[in-house]
This record gives C-alpha cells, structure tokens and sequence, in this order.
C-alpha cells in the first residue's frame, strides 16, 4: 500500500512549505461552500486551473475532471428542474424546463465540485504524503488521527492500481473489454469488481502486520526521523497572507 498520487517536480508550489499549502488549500475550500457569484466561482477555478498547469501540466489537470464528468453530467440533468425561479429559459406549454435561476445554481454546483476536486488534487500531487503527515504533527494533529489520514489517502490510489491491474489481467482472458455493447461491457464490471474486493481482503493481514511493527498501540512517545526544512518561511507565508487575501476579496466583491 504505497502507491501515492504525487507526482515528481520542481516548481514553486512543489517547493512550497506544506503547512502553507495546507492553509492555502483550507481557503480555498471554505471559499468555494459560501454561496459566491459565479463570476467569482469561475475566476477562483481558472486560478486553480493555471495553477496546476504550470505545476503538473494541462494534460494532468484533466485527470480529476475527467473522473468526475459523470458526476458533472448527472448535476446538470437533475439540477435544474428543482429550482424553477427566474425567467423561463425553456418551457413546454406551463411547465417550465429551465430557467435562470436554474441554470445559476447548476453552474454554482458544478464549479464548486470541480474546483474542490481540483484544489485536493493539486495538493496531494504536489506534496508528499510523509511531508503532509509531518505538517498535520506541526498543527498538533494526534498521531492516531495522522495515521488514520495517511492510510486513507493512501489506500485510495493503492485501490486504484489494483483495479486497472485486475482490469488488465481480464482483458488477456476475454474479448468482453473489446467488446463495443454497453452490455457487454457492463458485465465486466462486476467480477473486476469482486476481484479487487477479494485483493483488498487478503491485504488487511499485511497491512495489520505493517502497523504492529510501527508500535501502534504503546504508550511511549513516538519519534520521527525526518522534520519539515522549509528555505524563506518568512517570505513564504508573506505570500500565503496575499495568495489568502486575494481570494477573499474575489469572493466579497465579484
């Protein structure tokens, strides 16, 4: 269970210290559940966007959007007809299909779940699990609560390499992947499925193995081996200070 989404680079958010990104990260979260403009929603993602294209690339900053486009696709079927407000956009006969309000809300909704899914995807590529996990101790996080985090954000990729593993094993067994009928395709999904759960159980040994040999459950004082070197601090959390005021004046006056 070591996969991880961080990808290797040597840019300014790479380098940056995780504790400052962790309340860059935090601000731009809260930011995007108050119930901001859309002006303000879409600068606030266009920022996040160049973000990471100058940090991981374009094609990387496609990554999140493209696993939540069914997510998207669902919001913006079901959302409108809930909120028929404002002037009628689309109707059929009284019944009214879209309208402005409607659309306002859908566009708030997708913008806030991508540009949170994007902010955390970011983040947990630019920075290292083990500097993330030092930098929750530095906030006085407990270490149990650390640790908690750290299997958790790891599992998920580890979760993610079995599945594409299994699915490429199916495929050397059988035409169903090429296969071009939804249906056929829907019938793989469920024994990959099953497979990954199976993996998933026999790996909980391994993984309780793994934490009695890193003395979960004493009461002595754990130690560390590595600690958070971070060059310029000062001028780092300068920056922090207009990176966080910036957002909050994009949100108050857009």
């Amino acid at each position: 269970m070591i996969s991880s989404t961080y990808t290797n680079g040597n840019s300014i958010i790479h380098r940056a210290d995780p504790r400052i990104k962790i309340i860059i990260l935090l601000t731009i979260t809260t930011l995007f559940f108050f119930h901001l403009s859309i002006t303000a929603m879409v600068l606030l993602f266009l920022l996040l966007a160049g973000a990471g294209i100058g940090s991981l690339g374009f094609l990387k900053v496609l990554q999140p959007i493209k696993m939540i486009l069914p997510i998207i696709i669902f919001v913006t079927i079901l959302t409108p007809p809930f909120f028929k407000g404002g002037d009628p956009v689309l109707s059929i006969r009284d019944t009214i299909i879209l309208s402005t309000v409607g659309i306002e809300q859908t566009l708030r909704l997708i913008f806030r779940f991508a540009g949170i899914t994007l902010s955390f995807y970011i983040f947990f590529s630019t920075t290292s699990i083990n500097y993330f996990i030092l930098a929750l101790s530095w906030f006085k996080l407990p270490y149990k609560a650390a640790l908690i985090v750290t299997i958790a954000l790891r599992y998920i990729p580890y979760m993610i390499v079995i599945y594409n593993n299994i699915r490429d094993a199916h495929k050397l067994r059988g035409d169903n992947y090429r296969n071009r009928k939804l249906w056929k395709k829907l019938n793989t999904i469920f024994p990959t499925l099953v497979s990954v759960l199976i993996q998933s159980i026999k790996s909980i040994p391994s993984l309780s193995m793994a934490l009695e040999l890193k003395g979960i459950g004493l009461e002595t004082e754990r130690s560390q081996f590595n600690c958070i070197k971070s060059n310029k601090i000062i001028l780092q959390i300068i920056i922090t200070s207009v990176i966080v005021l910036l957002l909050i004046l994009i949100s108050i006056f857009l």
